[in-house]
């Protein structure tokens, strides 16, 4: 017979849980940065706009960056984040007429950039890998 695992919370765990419950003011929201409609980021961060594309389906993703890019022209920014992942939880494996790599949002994104917004971009660059590597890019934007 199976002994059953002490469940009891220790003197220990209920300070920690009542630590943290007191200071939960001081911890970051970051579903409410990411969510935003419009994020115009602080001079020490690094980009004037960042977008998740997580979760959109293509269209809803590629009308997404279509609605960025021209907030991006009429604010005048610069530099763009577009956070696309990097297609490992997609079900293209289940579909025999999706291709396994060109319908993810990490190609498709940077060919619609280049195709829609060739002539106002300077460069699209995957990310560093501190910033998401290849489930992000950056993209920059001429002076208008």
């Amino acid at each position: 017979m199976k002994k059953k695992p002490n469940i009891k919370a220790t003197p220990q765990d209920i300070e920690d849980w009542e630590s943290f419950v007191n200071n939960i003011n001081s911890i970051k929201d970051k579903d409410n940065v990411l969510d935003s409609s419009e994020v115009r980021q602080q001079s020490q961060n690094l980009f004037d706009l960042r977008r998740d594309l997580h979760g959109f389906k293509m269209h809803e993703a590629l009308d997404l960056v279509s609605e960025t890019m021209h907030l991006a022209f009429e604010k005048k920014y610069r530099k763009i984040l577009f956070i696309t992942g990097k297609g490992l939880h997609s079900n293209k494996e289940n579909d025999p007429y999706a291709s396994k790599d060109l319908s993810l949002l990490r190609y498709a994104v940077p060919d619609y950039l280049n195709k829609e917004f060739g002539d106002k971009i300077i460069a699209i660059e995957e990310s560093p890998i501190k910033l998401g590597g290849s489930g992000s890019i950056i993209v920059f934007l001429k002076k208008l």
